[in-house]
């Protein structure tokens, strides 16, 4: 360790980043080395990760550290290097002469060398990345950290208003890198981040170690037992090509740009909810990293209260590396949308009256929603909808087509300005939603509501009406529940609220600059929505605005979070997977 002397300052001592080259062998190698004012060394090369300690020595300038470097798995190299080096720095030069003893994984010698080092100071602090370099040592993949090329893209969220300041980044190769990444996590009490896909990241993940999912790739289809296996890396517009050339589909939600875990996990309320129920009830089995390293298969058969536990506790549990599910024999749908125009409130409203009484005579096997949308009048906004506003009705049926096409009879009976309905492959329904395939500045908040009245309706319709001033309101969104949703599960999951007569989704865009008023706006619609307001909320809706307890709270049935936050505490006691909207280890209620 160095004396107290030797770590003045970066001018008497080698604390900071150099980066240099290393010559030996008739070659020259750079790396980036950090030295730490409590006399640790982390090191990075094209090939090594190493870690060691440093000390002063007597004459002023001069210094010494010994390294052990761990080959990475991408280098194609096993084994260790040892090294010792006596060194020297003036200023912003950095010159030194060591020994390297390269040994096997068992620890045989099979080279010594000695080498020459010159580099220059690049900081006069130790590397972000100081603690956990030692990470990629382990892992197969790629660990990237702060400054790294490639690290911003690797740790941005598609949600562009919450930000992210992780430790290190893991992208991961295979389940095992999952696996190595949780466990150095743990060891350096650090918190776990995860994303698949790039979609859902709502909670921001500083500090933490984020794993990074999206290389796990793999898909197959047996159409026999009409199942799906599914990589963490995949989103549901690839699993649904896939299945549709077997006339198969997956449960899939408004997106095809979403990542099937994060969808499962948080429960996943599907296009055709009320003929399928939640996409949680149709998962056979699950691959889980949990929080103490360990890669389990969970199913009703094996670890089934984690398997309860994962489909709807969201990332609470673990990395979801791998999926089976169920797909259900639906090659085409009777789906598509409807335009009314929304300026004039009384028209709003009668379409708006008319859909509810509709909805309620819908036999299972249709699924709709209805939104109320207020467009700006802004040059970035397509001609037809500039400035105005809109209710529009979503409907998908998944039976017999021409009945589908007879039970929207009434809806087309009200005048549609626009009528996409038609018979369509199911591969291509989420193509009726228009949902962005970019990240976006959006602030989103749900809510579950009961039955709504004449007054709810007059209150929805007030939110689109151009006499009112207009602000960032730009639209919500009502999914028709019952039917399969309000039903038990064949395979029992902790998403719940199954008596809910519709599900709430209001987006809001919200640039940084006008971040405050959107939420202020948004807390004024929820507030005059507040009568038929359930209380509840669904796991996979809960966003940025959410990742208060008592919020995640609600997305729950108390028993069901009781449940949860005990097997937390057995499955997670040290709250690893916290970058989440968290579910806290409670045991006995302490």
């Amino acid at each position: 360790m160095p004396d107290t002397d030797s770590v003045a300052g970066p001018a008497q001592t080698p604390v900071g980043v150099w980066a240099g080259f290393v010559c030996h062998d008739d070659q020259s190698d750079p790396y980036v080395i950090s030295f730490a004012p409590d006399g640790t060394i982390a090191l990075r090369t094209g090939v090594t990760v190493g870690t060691g300690t440093w000390a002063a020595g007597r004459d002023q300038g001069h210094f010494s550290y010994d390294l052990v470097e761990t080959y990475t798995p991408a280098s194609g190299h096993a084994g260790q290097v040892e090294a010792h080096v006596e060194a020297r720095f003036e200023q912003s030069a950095h010159t030194g002469t060591g020994t390297a003893r390269i040994r096997t994984p068992d620890g045989v010698l099979v080279h010594a060398t000695t080498a020459e080092f010159a580099g220059e100071r690049i900081a006069d602090e130790p590397a972000v990345w100081h603690g956990v370099v030692s990470l990629g040592a382990a892992i197969r993949g790629r660990a990237l950290h702060p400054g790294d090329h490639g690290f911003e893209e690797a740790s941005s969220g598609w949600l562009l208003t919450v930000g992210h300041r992780p430790a290190a980044v893991v992208v991961a190769a295979d389940a095992d890198d999952v696996a190595a990444a949780v466990r150095f996590a743990a060891t350096a009490n650090l918190p776990v981040a995860v994303e698949s896909t790039g979609h859902g990241r709502s909670v921001p993940a500083d500090g933490a170690v984020f794993v990074a999912t999206g290389g796990l790739r793999e898909l197959s289809v047996d159409a026999r037992a009409g199942t799906a296996r599914i990589g963490a890396g995949l989103r549901w517009g690839e699993v649904a090509a896939a299945a549709a050339e077997h006339g198969l589909a997956p449960l899939c939600g408004s997106s095809a740009e979403v990542g099937v875990m994060g969808f499962l996990t948080g429960g996943g309320l599907p296009l055709t909810c009320r003929t399928h129920g939640f996409a949680a009830d149709h998962v056979r089995s699950m691959d889980l990293v949990t929080a103490d390293g360990r890669i389990r298969t969970v199913s009703p058969t094996q670890d089934p209260d984690l398997f309860w536990a994962v489909r709807g506790g969201r990332s609470n549990f673990g990395v979801v590396t791998a999926a089976e599910i169920d797909l259900v024999p639906l090659r085409s749908v009777f789906a598509g949308e409807l335009f009314y125009p929304g300026e004039d409130p009384a028209h709003a409203a009668h379409v708006m009256r008319s859909y509810l009484t509709w909805a309620k005579d819908q036999p299972d096997e249709m699924s709709s929603s209805v939104s109320l949308l207020r467009f700006r009048n802004a040059p970035q906004v397509p001609e037809p909808y500039r400035g105005r506003s809109f209710v529009l009705v979503h409907i998908v049926h998944a039976g017999d087509e021409e009945r589908g096409a007879r039970l929207v009879e009434p809806l087309r009976a009200l005048g549609p300005e626009t009528d996409t309905c038609a018979t369509r492959p199911y591969a291509r329904l989420t193509e009726i939603h228009h949902d962005p395939k970019h990240p976006v500045s959006m602030h989103f908040r749900s809510a579950l509501l009961s039955e709504l009245d004449d007054t709810a309706v007059a209150t929805l319709v007030s939110f689109i009406d151009p006499a009112t001033p207009e602000g960032p309101f730009q639209g919500l969104e009502l999914r028709h529940l019952g039917g399969a949703v309000s039903r038990p599960p064949r395979r029992p999951h902790a998403a719940g609220a199954r008596d809910a007569a519709f599900h709430l989704w209001m987006r809001m865009p919200a640039p940084a600059e006008e971040a405050d008023t959107v939420r202020r706006a948004a807390d004024e619609v929820l507030a005059r929505l507040r009568p038929w307001d359930t209380g509840a909320l669904l796991p996979g809706f809960l966003f940025d605005h959410d990742a208060d307890p008592e919020r995640v709270r609600r997305a729950y049935a108390e028993p069901d979070h009781r449940r949860l936050t005990e097997l937390k505490a057995t499955y997670d006691p040290h709250n690893l997977f916290r970058i989440n909207h968290n579910i806290p280890p409670v045991l006995d209620g302490a």
